[in-house]
């Protein structure tokens, strides 16, 4: 069977995605100045630490891509020096340690790099607190985690959830080749080609991660492999100790999970577990497309499905455009871009629930599908939603006829009540027949602090609906079927 690239593709893949020679200058730059800055502080004497080291793509392992590359730098914590915090209850621990990194935040972080050209200096916070800035183009993370080894990892479990990036690296690092190391870049170029990449992705909440990626390349024999291993891994798991999924799926951690990618330094844990359905469906809908190029023999398209391009801002077609919504909100700055993201998220789902059911229980606006997309300090909500126009009255189902009582309470509060089927049924007025001014009146009570709405909306908004029209609702067979459906009914009746 031919290869999905041939060689001459493979290049010139390559040639687009690998970082140039002054790329990786820039980048070892900025990452020694940072290490110097830390290690030369004063305060970094008031801390036990084993290490400053960069991690991720541009440490060890430089698998890195062209234009898109970014920064984190951790400081490795001596857990022996740290036995007063760490030998506390858990919740307690979590509290402590949270103190900890934020005073290495505000007392040495911060500090040591106030002298260095930087910008968009913040404190932000996953698990726990750590910084985060920009210089000379990059984007930085520095953040304290704990230097455990294997062992102590195997058995007790990490301190922080960032303490095994460290054994990612390693693993990884001394297991890379040449030939590992392009296959794993062709790979994260395809997955950031979808807009589908780690946790700026726009095709759900969380993307596939770039070390997953690299596992892939390296526990395939070569890229075709790979591709095959990232488009069954819904049905076909990876796990060094070569689990079935029926098998891995009798483990509580794993039992609920959509796909599974088992950790290789910490077999109780899969590396998949956060990555969104969506994200996954897109990218494999898209290995579909790349097999169908490929086969066609048309090279242009399968080399476009691996190079990043802006997401389109075309206006919606004139019939799906009823069926659209999209708010655009701008930020101030105070909170990170992860914390945001996760709060519309949340409210994106209230919204739909919302738009779904009256609170009765009958149906309104049908199924919605919502989707959210940022850049810098822009942010949307965007929404395809299955009924744009609804009567202003709807049935309401009552009790059965033979709970009595009900029955009676039922009759009380409502003056024409009718019988049918076995239960009381009435006619109520609806409190919403409009989608957008329900929506509108949702975040107007719902504020997230960090982020104002905005009537000057940018491309942002038309980006977020492209997203929905173009990369989700393929997927969305359900819904697909269901919008469809009422685009004939429309055309009907015109």
């Amino acid at each position: 069977m031919d290869k999905l690239l041939t060689d001459n593709i493979r290049e010139r893949i390559l040639s687009q995605v690998t970082p140039t020679k002054k790329e990786l200058d820039v980048q070892r730059t900025v990452i020694n100045s940072l290490k110097q800055a830390l290690s030369n502080h004063s305060c970094s004497k008031n801390y036990s630490y084993s290490f400053i080291e960069e991690q991720g793509s541009t440490g060890r392992k430089q698998t890195q891509l062209r234009s898109v590359a970014d920064i984190d730098l951790f400081v490795g914590l001596v857990p022996e020096d740290y036995s007063t915090i760490l030998d506390q209850s858990q919740q307690k621990r979590h509290r402590e340690i949270d103190r900890l990194m934020d005073m290495m935040v505000k007392d040495w972080f911060e500090p040591a790099i106030s002298g260095l050209d930087t910008t968009n200096v913040q404190r932000a916070y996953s698990q726990h607190p750590y910084l985060s800035l920009k210089k000379m183009g990059l984007d930085i993370d520095i953040l304290g985690c704990f230097d455990i080894d294997l062992e102590y990892l195997a058995e007790k479990g990490p301190i922080t959830a960032v303490d095994r990036t460290v054994h990612h690296t390693r693993y990884i690092a001394d297991r890379l080749n040449d030939d590992k190391r392009n296959d794993a870049r062709i790979l994260k170029s395809f997955v950031r080609a979808s807009h589908a990449y780690g946790d700026r992705c726009a095709v759900g909440r969380m993307g596939i991660t770039g070390v997953s990626l690299e596992l892939l390349a390296l526990f395939s024999k070569t890229l075709d492999d790979a591709f095959y291993a990232l488009e069954h891994l819904d049905s076909e798991p990876i796990d060094l100790q070569k689990r079935s999924l029926s098998e891995l799926r009798k483990i509580s951690t794993f039992k609920d999970d959509y796909i599974i990618l088992i950790d290789p330094t910490d077999q109780q844990r899969n590396i998949a577990s956060s990555f969104t359905p969506r994200a996954y469906e897109w990218v494999k809908y898209r290995i579909g497309r790349l097999r169908e190029a490929s086969t066609l023999g048309n090279k242009n398209e399968v080399c476009e499905l691996f190079l990043e391009s802006s997401i389109p801002t075309d206006s919606l077609p004139q019939w799906i455009r009823k069926h659209s919504y999209a708010t655009e909100f701008i930020s101030d700055g105070s909170k990170h871009y992860t914390i945001l993201r996760d709060k519309l998220y949340r409210l994106s789902k209230k919204i739909q629930i919302a738009l779904q059911s009256e609170r009765t229980g009958e149906r309104r606006f049908g199924e919605s599908l919502a989707e959210i997309y940022f850049e810098n300090d822009r942010y949307s909500i965007g929404l395809l939603i299955e009924e744009s126009e609804i009567s202003k009255h709807y049935t309401r189902r009552g009790p059965p006829i033979d709970l009595v009582d009900a029955v009676e309470e039922f009759r009380k509060s409502h003056s024409q009540v009718e019988v049918r089927d076995g239960f009381l049924w009435t006619t109520e007025e609806r409190e919403w027949n409009d989608p957008q001014k329900l929506v509108d009146n949702i975040l107007e009570d719902n504020p997230i602090k960090g982020l104002d709405i905005t009537t000057k909306t940018t491309e942002v908004t038309k980006k977020v609906l492209n997203v929905l029209y173009m990369y989700v609702l393929p997927i969305e067979s359900s819904f697909l079927e269901r919008i469809t459906k009422v685009k004939d009914n429309d055309q009907e009746k015109t």
